[in-house]
């Protein structure tokens, strides 16, 4: 992909950067403008789902950490292979450790989605008379 020819370098990474948190505070504002959980599942299920890895946002970032740290294998410097020991490990924590654990979170939301939310002062216990 060759860049935009009217703008720096600087200034296409600034506007690719504006347009992912566009995309990121979308995804908030969809996920909190209620207390209801399914919105807060469906964005968590955007970031990553273990249905299918290798969509979402964490993929998608995990994807350009991938892409990055094949293309700095061609550059010629002794500190590349630290380099791309950090870069590999970063691809894995973005896709593997935070997925996990947003898959686990979604796991404990998902059977909540079904049953009503508890009433604000209402008894969390019942006595029987």
């Amino acid at each position: 992909m060759s860049r935009t020819p009217k703008m720096t370098l600087d200034e296409e990474i600034a506007a690719a950067v504006a347009i992912v948190r566009v995309g990121l505070d979308r995804l908030r504002d969809a996920a909190t403008r209620t207390e209801d959980l399914g919105p807060h599942v469906a964005v968590l299920r955007a970031l990553h789902d273990y249905r299918s890895p290798d969509t979402g946002v964490l993929a998608g970032i995990a994807d350009v950490i991938g892409t990055i740290t094949v293309s700095v294998t061609e550059s010629d410097h002794e500190a590349i292979d630290d380099v791309v020991d950090y870069l590999d490990q970063a691809q894995a924590y973005t896709q593997d450790n935070t997925g996990d654990r947003i898959d686990r979170a979604v796991g404990l939301l998902a059977p909540l989605l079904d049953k009503p939310p508890r009433q604000q002062g209402s008894p969390t216990e019942h006595t029987c008379s």
